[in-house]
């Protein structure tokens, strides 16, 4: 009988094993459930770290937005790191007094040759302003009238002067107005001097093939693009004063809208230039009046496919590494 009893006792508590087993099972499966952040969060701690390590290599960065950032208009939660890796083959963010100071606050692949598309225009820019009278007229020829158009742009027989073609040059990135610049003296020789300016003031992996950037011949580098907006900016700011104008209207064109989308949302930008080829993807150069230390914030974005959203990470991320240099 005491056998019976104790095979029973036995049988029955065997029997609850698997029960508890499965109850544990799913009351733990409902805590991790409930808790699907915490992966996240863990991540974002190391991310943190790897945004102090990694700083200035390239790497991938985890940032907190500014509300810039977020598209969709709700109020951003700075407590949570969201990921702001910069999505271009070559980049740099630099602070210079255009002297012989200079920090570089970001860089990948800043030496990489890449096609550069319409930041070929303002070397077109410099040998314009450097080698003609701009109150001269010149008139758009069919070769011109062949290069690819923009909204709004100039057409056959356009007759205006060199100063006007400028303006929508480097304001609507008119490839018809570079091209007529460069038929004043001939389109062979102002190429000619382009690259010649290029080796003279230190681009030492820039080429030029043409005055309009179309061509995936024209390249340079993130650093080399960096000594030119420092040329412009000490030499002819009178260029990159023109950049910055939002909207232009010309007799007889009509108004001209500013290729650059951030010059509503970004305060203090000095200069600026877009690009945009099949080839060199988006390109976009931004400089700032960084007013604080009486110096420029240049920054260069090549290869993106959205070149506005990667420059907004760009600069959002001077300010981040300038905060954590206060602390």
């Amino acid at each position: 009988m005491k056998l019976n009893w104790r095979r029973l006792i036995e049988g029955i508590l065997f029997s609850f094993v698997p029960l508890f087993s499965f109850v544990f099972f799913v009351y733990g499966s409902q805590l991790y459930l409930s808790s699907d952040d915490s992966e996240g969060m863990f991540l974002g701690s190391i991310s943190n770290t790897a945004l102090t390590e990694n700083y200035g290599t390239g790497q991938n960065i985890e940032t907190t937005p500014t509300t810039a950032d977020n598209q969709s208009g709700e109020e951003l939660n700075n407590e949570e790191p969201v990921s702001t890796e910069i999505n271009a083959k070559a980049a740099i963010s630099v602070e210079t007094d255009l002297q012989n100071n200079e920090n570089i606050i970001f860089k990948r692949d800043e030496d990489l040759k890449l096609p550069i598309a319409s930041l070929t225009k303002l070397m077109t820019a410099i040998i314009s302003f450097e080698n003609y009278d701009l109150s001269q007229n010149i008139t758009v020829s069919k070769e011109a009238d062949l290069q690819l158009p923009m909204q709004t742009d100039f057409k056959l027989g356009d007759t205006f002067s060199i100063e006007k073609f400028l303006y929508v040059m480097l304001i609507e990135s008119s490839n018809k107005a570079a091209y007529t610049l460069s038929e004043n003296i001939g389109q062979e020789k102002f190429v000619a001097l382009m690259n010649k300016k290029a080796q003279r003031i230190g681009l030492k992996n820039t080429f030029f093939a043409d005055p309009t950037g179309l061509s995936s011949q024209n390249v340079s580098t993130a650093s080399d693009l960096v000594i030119l907006a420092k040329y412009i900016l000490k030499n002819h700011p009178e260029i990159a004063q023109i950049t910055t104008i939002k909207n232009y209207e010309l007799r007889d064109l009509g108004k001209i809208a500013n290729t650059n989308q951030l010059l509503t949302d970004v305060p203090d930008i000095v200069f600026s230039k877009t690009g945009f080829t099949n080839y060199a993807n988006g390109c976009l150069l931004i400089a700032i009046d960084n007013s604080k230390n009486n110096d420029y914030l240049i920054n260069i974005i090549l290869g993106a496919d959205d070149r506005f959203l990667e420059m907004k990470k760009l600069i959002n991320w001077q300010s981040i590494s300038d905060n954590n240099s206060k602390q």
